[in-house]
């Protein structure tokens, strides 16, 4: 198999259609942490797996291909992040006031995490926003790293920033009073988007790549989980302890669950891809981003009322759904798919023409 061909779990559209049912589950665990504060924390690093592993393959691809490659990344990134941000910014603003103003620079260039780090943020609510500029801190520095490192030198990079990232870790925690630093910033956190990558990397090279490690990931998974759940009843002040050995652990313990579940979802056959590509868990993944980001607002907005935790749930999930749902189809849809499909067909031809002129030749 080549490095160009897509793997076999493709939709007609380029999409990994299993991979939007994971996204669902990441989001509505994180929903449920928030809404009913179970402990699904971990939600999150899925994002970042998931996010590692597509963002590598889509700038592999354009590289192998010598398309529009910092251009087409960075406008299609725009399109999909900025337009329900923006629209997030002005309803916490109207709900909440302006408050975030105070330390706009770190919305202004997408760098929440580090006020957070800081104790410096808007509404609470507004807390969400920190994953996301981890993301967006990742999106500058990694098009360079695919550019110019060789393809096959990629997955060592990957594997040396999972070693060495929880190592970081340990070391750094005397230099803060609690953990949230170490959760939040970018450097501490790039195991989880390395690893993604790392998958990306095997996938290209061969799409039946992960398939020897499907039984290994689903040790990984049932082995983390029995690790989380004792800690979770047993130590459940461990993740707020502060140790280099909870630093550096317990994310490491999360990253063997998330990658775990993503090498499954990716070699998924039977019951769990029939599950994963659930048309609603698909409807909720595709709509996942917009949830993300206006749950927390939601919540926010409907505890003073002191209405049952469950009632309030479920009446939290029922809104974000439809406010998801709605800026979903008035304008995020044609924005993502709309101006992406005619960009891609129009450079589908152009790489097909260089194609022909070079068989002529």
């Amino acid at each position: 198999m080549t490095a160009s061909t897509p793997p076999a779990s493709l939709a007609h559209n380029g999409r990994i259609v299993q991979l939007d049912g994971l996204r669902a589950i990441a989001v509505l665990a994180v929903f449920a942490q928030h809404a009913l504060k179970a402990p699904l924390w971990m939600g999150v690093d899925l994002f970042f797996v998931l996010s590692g592993f597509l963002i590598t393959g889509i700038l592999l691809e354009r590289k192998t291909r010598k398309q529009s490659y910092f251009g087409y990344f960075y406008a299609r990134r725009a399109r999909r992040i900025l337009p329900p941000w923006l629209l997030l910014m002005a309803v916490s603003s109207l709900l909440f006031g302006f408050g975030w103003a105070q330390h706009w620079e770190w919305y202004a260039f997408f760098a929440t995490n580090i006020g957070d780090a800081l104790g410096q943020s808007g509404h609470d609510s507004l807390n969400v926003l920190w994953s996301l500029a981890v993301e967006e801190q990742f999106y500058i520095f990694w098009p360079f790293v695919i550019l110019l490192v060789p393809e096959r030198a990629l997955g060592y990079v990957a594997l040396a920033l999972i070693v060495l990232v929880p190592a970081l870790r340990a070391v750094a925690t005397p230099w803060f009073d609690s953990f949230w630093p170490i959760y939040y910033l970018t450097p501490f956190r790039m195991d989880l988007l390395a690893a993604g990558a790392l998958l990306a990397v095997a996938v290209r090279r061969d799409a039946d790549a992960l398939q020897p490690w499907k039984p290994f990931a689903v040790l990984g998974v049932c082995a983390s989980l029995a690790v989380l759940a004792w800690l979770h009843l047993h130590f459940p002040r461990f993740r707020a302890a502060n140790s280099p050995l909870s630093n550096a652990g317990l994310y490491s313990v999360s990253l063997v669950l998330c990658t775990s579940i993503v090498v499954i979802a990716l070699q998924s056959k039977g019951i769990v891809k029939r599950v994963l590509c659930n048309p609603l868990l698909v409807y909720i993944g595709t709509i996942s981003y917009t949830i993300y980001l206006i749950h927390l607002s939601v919540l926010h907005a409907l505890w003073p009322l002191h209405d049952n935790r469950y009632v309030t749930a479920a009446l939290a999930l029922a809104i974000t759904l439809v406010y998801a749902s709605i800026t979903w189809f008035a304008f995020e849809r044609r924005l993502i798919h709309g101006n992406a499909s005619r960009s891609r067909r129009r450079e589908d031809a152009l790489h097909a023409a260089r194609e022909a002129s070079r068989t002529s030749a």
